[in-house]
């Protein structure tokens, strides 16, 4: 084996990010003390130096490390990497061999999950199987001893072997959903990063790899966002901060300097700025991975699966209280019989035969189906979302998602395709129909628009390796990058050129809504700014013609700027504007709006980008289902209300409303207008987050979607967080519940079909258990007290138990959705797990086999003409009543199957289900071999063709009279009922609103015109109004209120 190149081993490296705490706290309390003890405006300035000065303290331990390593170029050069072009061709074929072999991967040690045999383990430890298990073993011994050897043994052995079974099928099941819930979490935590690779000899080029593919010595390129994926050390910095607060529990965001922290630690988020850095340690070698090896993250209860155990709990009680009253009137009868007849030896194990019955009674009576039920549905649901592009990472969302009633939806990427393309162009005062050549554009003209577009971005096309060109960053950027191709024009170059001469860069942020880049020139500086057309404007004053004169542009020239702006938007274009200017900075005052000032307008480009095929449809399927979708957009007006006209979010009556004057509201004009709010326009992260709030407030479940940094916290506000799989930042998915994977909105309404499917499946499950329950603990009680003994035994019961339990939580649990699920209205947050019309079907049903299996007991043997003195008879009415009894069953879990209102038709999509008819198939298969075959274990007797033809005929009955059943009316449900009015038109008034209109909206947005509006004047804002834009064009009016009444 080869010797290994790499001079720094793990540990040394690991060791320059390991910070000494108490130090570090001593050291900050010491500093920080001092901000407040002085006076006046010195000391405050004294106090501000002093917390910078902690800052670089904090670092000291690590700091002198790395020093002692030779600084950063030495490093790089003992990892073998050159900054500017990544590792190696040579060393990408031979999969970083070497590297692997001295730092290894960036996997972390996943505690290992329980195996199969300790699930099985794990399942005896439930005390009632305990009991059960003692109680059959005593009955086995008082079988060898009280009673004939012979026989005797047999209950105990099949009570035992039944034990097994139900344990076996119980640690398969938690096997597999353990497996499934593994590999989704894998998915979970696969993100992608930007890397610099060498793609030919001395050249570097940017590519995205999975996380668990980055090797020590890769360079990182990282943005606002972005999870950190392992250990780094920055060397290119562009105001870099990062939230520690994960690993370090500082809950302010840390500065990274390349004159003092430089140490990216792996875990951490960059809330802002961007940057380059070298990966130093990876997986268990890394930060993270220290961390995690002490912990395990445990999967938190959802909250259907809370309810479900409280049920469950008291339905236990029920059965244990049903358990001690047949074996106390067992016990009671037991001693008249003594008392009668006198002591015999074989009364012991009748004695023992009692307990087991009680034993069995609670075993049946407590339903650990419930929650297994839930998981089965969840696990199955996760998995089958995965293919409709939601990637749940937390179980409580996907539940949570079918009962959403409001959506705040983006538009770029959600509802449209984010397949962003230049299609009109003012520039240099030339307006363009279609994107310029470069023969159209003078030549310093273009060089200024290349450059402020190249430097400004961060965006870059990659060839992968089927020779496919992918877009790689924000799509926006995307079709920029795209633009200059056709131009001809080397963006790579520019930037490569670039890259030494910048002085400073303004990232953007979505509240200001531009980007800034200063490159420094042999004599002064020069800035390039892109962003919002009429933000950019606002720091304009002059602007550059089609020959490169600079004139004055003064209110006259914004506005009829502003007007060719509206038009574009009005298209449904989104619109970016560029300016630049020169200055000299002999002050060294670097405040973005100081630099902003005084640009020179370049001109604006129309990008268009296609609504998504179908989303107009699951809009509108999102409307009938009783959920109020609304548009939130950082786009200006116009495009936002083409858009949403487009997909059917805003209708003639709907409100669109900028996001300053959304600001401008009080809270109480805000619930004035929020039941007619459709669109929100020229919105900021933060007027989403209070959007998402004042919803919340109003008693609505409300989903939101969101990409960037700044939507972490409406994310997380949310009932459900959906954040983008493709344009979304790290912290944007970390924040998030579901990632859409595929951006889309049509992904959303599958995730509220299956949200809605997991809540129907565990009703379904619930009305088939609770029916079982009923009917088992009723004859168990009457059998007993009517001195007719147990007419099913415990090991029957404990077969019943696995039916109702293990194999109908599977049956039922992944019974698939439909579309017909939002044909209805979501529940409510307090909604019953039992409705009005489970109630009565579990109870006419219940009903039913109580009388029937009563009947077979007390009129059986007139029926079947079996005399019940006799042991072998009474046997054989029994194994009837047995059969019967779990044919019942069998038929009853098809009826449960529908459980709304209008389903009548129990079998439709029945062979959808394969695992349904595959159980159905095993039950009826295994219920043949038990009375046919095995009658010594069950106590069962083989029965005749007829027998089995009254029992399946008992059995068929139940799906008429299912049928019938239905058709008892009952009162509506609580939710059912009128709402409290002032909440009401958050959900009904809204839905009823969009059904009414549904099936003309398509024409109408089809035939609607596309007539300029006029846009709030800017001057407006000053003026405390605010204005309502309306949603339709023929008849535009503005509302205004007067904010200051209120005060």
């Amino acid at each position: 084996m080869a010797e290994n190149k790499f001079e720094l081993d793990p540990k040394t490296l690991m060791g320059m990010f390991e910070i000494n705490t108490k130090k570090e706290e001593e050291t900050k309390d010491s500093l920080i003390e001092g901000t407040f003890k002085g006076e006046g405006e010195d000391d405050e300035e004294k106090g501000i130096e002093l917390e910078e000065e902690g800052e670089k303290q904090e670092n000291l331990a690590p700091r002198k490390l790395f020093e002692e390593l030779g600084g950063m170029e030495s490093i790089l050069k003992k990892l073998d990497v050159n900054p500017h072009i990544g590792l190696t061709l040579q060393e990408q074929k031979d999969n970083f061999q070497q590297r692997i072999e001295k730092y290894g991967v960036n996997r972390f040690e996943v505690p290992p999950h329980k195996s199969w045999f300790e699930l099985l383990w794990d399942s005896y430890k439930d005390t009632t199987l305990i009991i059960l298990i003692v109680a059959a073993v005593v009955s086995l011994i008082l079988g060898f001893t009280v009673e004939d050897p012979s026989t005797g043994w047999i209950e105990g052995t099949a009570i035992l072997i039944a034990v097994i079974i139900v344990s076996v099928v119980t640690a398969s099941n938690d096997y597999k959903k353990e497996k499934q819930f593994r590999a989704l979490n894998e998915v979970k935590e696969n993100i992608e990063v930007k890397v610099l690779r060498e793609v030919t000899e001395g050249v570097g080029d940017l590519d995205t790899i999975s996380i668990y593919d980055i090797v020590v010595g890769d360079i990182l390129v990282f943005d606002a966002g972005d999870k950190i994926p392992a250990d780094c050390l920055l060397f290119k910095n562009e105001d870099l901060n990062v939230d520690q607060s994960l690993m370090t529990g500082e809950t302010k965001t840390i500065r990274k300097r390349l004159d003092g922290d430089v140490f990216l630690l792996s875990g951490t988020v960059i809330t802002s700025g961007a940057g380059r850095a070298v990966v130093t340690g990876v997986g268990l070698h890394s930060q993270w991975g220290a961390m995690r090896k002490n912990f395990e993250e445990k999967p938190e209860d959802t909250p259907l699966q809370v309810k479900l155990d409280r049920m469950a709990v008291i339905i236990g009680y029920i059965g244990l209280f049903a358990a001690i009253l047949t074996v106390l009137v067992l016990v009671i009868m037991w001693g008249i019989d003594i008392g009668r007849n006198g002591w015999k030896k074989e009364m012991l194990g009748e004695l023992a035969d009692y307990i087991i019955i009680g034993i069995t009674i609670v075993v049946v009576a407590v339903p650990e189906g419930l929650p297994l039920a839930v998981t089965i549905s969840l696990a199955y649901s996760m998995k089958k979302m995965m293919k409709d592009n939601n990637l749940v990472r937390r179980l409580a969302s996907c539940e949570t998602m079918g009962n959403a009633n409001n959506i705040c939806s983006d538009k770029t990427g959600t509802l449209t395709e984010n397949k962003m393309t230049v299609v009109q162009a003012y520039l240099y005062g030339d307006l363009f129909d279609e994107m310029p050549g470069a023969d159209d554009i003078f030549e310093y003209g273009l060089n200024l628009l290349s450059k402020s577009i190249s430097i400004n971005s961060k965006a870059f096309l990659h060839v992968n390796e089927k020779g496919i060109t992918e877009e790689v960053g924000n799509r926006t950027e995307c079709g920029l990058i795209r633009m200059l191709e056709v131009l001809k024009i080397d963006y790579k170059q520019i930037r490569v050129d670039s890259e030494d001469k910048v002085k400073k860069i303004y990232n953007f942020d979505n509240a200001k809504k531009r980007m800034s880049t200063v490159i420094k020139k042999k004599e002064g500086f020069k800035v390039y700014t892109k962003g919002a057309p009429e933000i950019i404007l606002k720091f304009c004053t002059r602007v550059m013609d089609d020959n490169g004169n600079i004139t004055d542009l003064d209110e006259e020239g914004k506005n009829g700027i502003l007007e060719q702006i509206n038009k574009m938007a009005n298209e449904g274009l989104r619109t970016l504007a560029f300016a630049f200017r020169n200055f000299e900075n002999n002050d060294e005052d670097w405040e973005q709006e100081n630099v902003e000032q005084e640009l020179i307008f370049i001109g604006f480009v129309g990008i268009m980008d296609p609504l998504r095929e179908g989303v107009e449809e699951a809009v509108m399927e999102c409307q009938r289902a009783g959920i109020t979708v609304r548009m939130v957009t950082g786009d200006n007006v116009g495009t936002a209300k083409t858009i949403a006209r487009k997909c059917g979010i805003l209708t003639e009556d709907g409100l669109v409303l900028e996001g300053y004057e959304f600001r401008k509201m009080s809270e109480e004009e805000r619930i004035e207008i929020l039941p007619n709010l459709q669109v929100l326009a020229r919105s900021s992260p933060q007027d989403k987050y209070d959007l998402v709030s004042l919803l919340k407030k109003q008693g609505a479940i409300v989903g939101v979607t969101g990409d960037g940094t700044n939507d972490a916290p409406a994310l997380q506000k949310a009932d459900v967080g959906l954040s983008m799989g493709i344009a979304g930042t790290s912290m944007a998915r970390e924040a998030s519940d579901i990632v859409l994977l595929d951006d889309n909105f049509k992904s959303i309404v599958n995730a509220v079909m299956w949200g809605r499917s997991v809540y129907d499946n565990i009703r379904k499950f619930l009305q088939f258990q609770l029916t079982v329950n009923l009917s088992a603990l009723t004859i168990a009680f009457i059998g007993a007290i009517s001195g007719r003994g147990m007419p099913l035994r415990a090991v029957q019961l404990l077969w019943v138990n696995l039916i109702m339990d293990s194999m109908a939580a599977l049956a039922l649990g992944t019974e698939p959705p439909t579309r017909k699920l939002l044909q209805r209205k979501p529940y409510r947050r307090n909604e019953s797990l039992l409705s009005n019309l489970i109630i009565r079907n579990l109870l006419c049903q219940g009903a039913y086999q109580v009388i029937i299996l009563l009947v077979i007991l007390y009129a059986g043997p007139s029926m079947f003409g079996y005399d019940i003195n006799i042991e072998k008879e009474r046997i054989h009415l029994y194994t009837i009543l047995f059969n019967a009894f779990v044919m019942c069953q069998v038929f009853n879990e098809i009826n449960c199957r529908k459980i709304d209102k209008d389903e009548k038709n129990v079998f439709k999509g029945i062979f959808r289900n394969h695992i349904f008819v595959g159980i159905i198939v095993v039950t009826v298969i295994v219920q043949f071999i038990v009375v046919q075959f095995v009658g010594s274990f069950f106590y069962t007797e083989p029965l005749t063709a007829m027998e089995w033809f009254w029992c399946i005929l008992i059995g068929f009955v139940s799906l008429p009279l299912g049928l019938l059943f239905r058709y008892i009316p009952v009162p509506a449900d609580k939710s059912q009922r009128e709402e409290d009015p002032e909440k009401q038109p958050l959900r009904d008034d809204l839905s009823s609103d969009s059904d009414s209109n549904m099936s003309n909206e398509l024409d109408l947005k089809n035939n609607r015109d596309d007539d300029d509006e006029d846009d709030e004047d800017e001057d407006e804002e000053n003026k405390g109004l605010v204005s309502f834009h309306s949603g339709s064009d023929d008849n535009e009016s503005e509302e205004k209120f007067d904010e200051d009444s209120d005060n």
